[in-house]
């Protein structure tokens, strides 16, 4: 089996960005989770999932190293 960054990138795809909610979908009654909240969240966990898959890209594609 072959390791996870040796896979081509259909294997791996880029992580996909959430989509921002409108500003009137919020219903502005101060519920809990907002769903700007939520959106932040996601947000976050894409980006620390994109650093990640760009780390794997960049370790996929470089040359390795000559002895």
């Amino acid at each position: 089996m072959n390791p996870p960054e040796a896979l081509p990138e259909s294997h791996d795809p880029k992580p996909e960005a959430p989509i921002e909610p409108p500003l009137e979908a919020c219903c502005s009654s101060g519920c809990y989770p907002c769903i700007f909240d939520v959106y932040t969240e996601e947000l976050q966990q894409y980006r620390l999932d994109l650093a990640a898959w760009q780390a794997r890209q960049s370790g996929a594609t470089a040359a390795p190293e000559s002895i």
